[in-house]
């Protein structure tokens, strides 16, 4: 993902709403929630995305009901400034197994 991202071939149009958009489309199979950007009350919202491999849904559906999950977030400290969050759920060994 990394030489993607420094090559800029991650991108699948110029506008990055079109290309988030176009993004989530292709790989719909992995994208659970996606919401454009939009406006609340006059205030413009970014997009949300939901992605988790079938390898997560797995993970989720063995560790995720134990009650023992933790999220994580970047807050902005990617290349994009995009805020990330991640499900970690713990299997039996208390090693964390990602969920999202």
């Amino acid at each position: 993902m990394d030489r993607k991202h420094k090559k800029g071939s991650w991108r699948l149009h110029t506008n990055p709403a079109i290309s988030i958009q176009s993004w989530a489309f292709q790989h719909s199979k992995d994208v659970f929630f996606f919401q454009d950007v939009g406006e609340i009350n006059e205030t413009q919202v970014p997009f949300t995305i939901g992605i988790q491999t079938p390898t997560q849904c797995e993970s989720m559906l063995l560790y995720g009901h134990s009650g023992a999950i933790s999220m994580d977030a970047t807050f902005g400290t990617n290349d994009m400034k995009f805020h990330q969050f991640s499900l970690m759920g713990f299997e039996d060994h208390h090693t964390g197994v990602p969920l999202t």
